[in-house]
């Protein structure tokens, strides 16, 4: 990626979103770029850290194990890591693995400091960042020990794919939507459904289409960042929750998980491999006053005029 592909998408990216071209021309020059293969791992647990690194292409994988199944986060595009030890100058916290093949810009922490000195953008960016990062891993321990103490039993959870279910969404909506409105912060809903679900269903069982329902379901959760929010609300629909996400950032997202949706490999326990199945999306903006009806009746309706588009 030559310099100024570089820079346009330093200011698209979470951390320098805004900052002064000239600035990130200064920062690129005291930058590397490197490559990592898939399954390479970037960072270890324990190990010192001085560097940030900012995804170019391809994506990362935050994981507590090498091989854990179900990551803590994926990030693609844009989204950066290391910033946490940046100001602890403590260890890795978890193992940092590329998911894919994928090109970093590999930025020193004295630089990065240097930026965040000169550009009070730049400060703002990273202490969103930062809130964002300690909410998701407030949700997290809130979420295990949940689990531990077994109130999974309020039936908050879909038991085919593990992700929350539309009890769940109902039921927290108005606190998610009031709490970004009450900062102005957009927010967006995405309502993706199965096409021809039925016809699934009834050609391969309750194994086949449960099966599809769970890889969709992670693959969903392997696509999104770490504060969003991915349910599953009847067989044939699942939701999404984006925040803090203006309408081309939904637009990216909602590409992506259509893309690895179409690409992924629909396998019973049995090791049957299934044909892929389609979905149709649909995107609402959140408004104030919104319910969850209001934002599934104006993401169907979205849904409805794109295919009218489309004939």
């Amino acid at each position: 990626m030559n310099s100024t592909e570089v820079i346009n998408l330093l200011q698209g990216s979470p951390l320098f979103k805004k900052v002064k071209s000239s600035l990130l021309a200064s920062l690129l020059m005291k930058t590397t770029q490197i490559r990592l293969v898939a399954e390479q791992i970037l960072m270890t647990p324990g190990q010192q850290n001085d560097r940030i690194y900012i995804v170019l292409s391809g994506r990362l994988s935050v994981q507590i194990t090498v091989y854990d199944p179900k990551p803590l986060a994926l990030l693609g595009m844009g989204e950066c890591v290391g910033e946490m030890s940046m100001f602890d100058d403590d260890h890795v916290s978890s193992y940092i693995i590329a998911a894919t093949d994928c090109e970093l810009l590999s930025v020193p922490h004295a630089v990065a400091w240097a930026i965040l000195n000169e550009s009070l953008q730049a400060s703002h960016n990273m202490l969103s960042i930062l809130s964002n990062r300690i909410r998701s891993s407030n949700r997290v321990l809130a979420e295990s020990m949940e689990s531990m103490h077994g109130y999974e039993a309020l039936d908050y959870v879909n038991t085919v794919t593990g992700i929350y279910n539309r009890r769940w969404l109902s039921e927290n909506i108005a606190r998610l939507i009031h709490r970004h409105a009450r900062n102005n912060q957009p927010c967006a809903f995405i309502l993706l459904k199965i096409e021809n679900f039925v016809r699934f269903e009834a050609r391969f069982g309750s194994l086949g289409s449960d099966q599809a329902q769970r890889t969709i379901a992670q693959t969903m959760l392997r696509c999104l960042r770490p504060n969003d929010v991915a349910t599953h609300i009847s067989e044939d629909q699942f939701a999404i929750f984006l925040p803090q996400s203006e309408p081309e950032n939904v637009d990216r997202v909602t590409d992506r998980l259509l893309d690895e949706i179409s690409q992924m490999t629909i396998v019973t326990p049995s090791g049957d491999a299934l044909p892929p199945v389609t979905l149709s999306v649909g995107i609402s903006q959140l408004q104030p006053h919104d319910t969850l009806d209001s934002l599934i009746a104006r993401a169907n309706s979205a849904i409805c005029g794109a295919q009218k588009l489309a004939t």
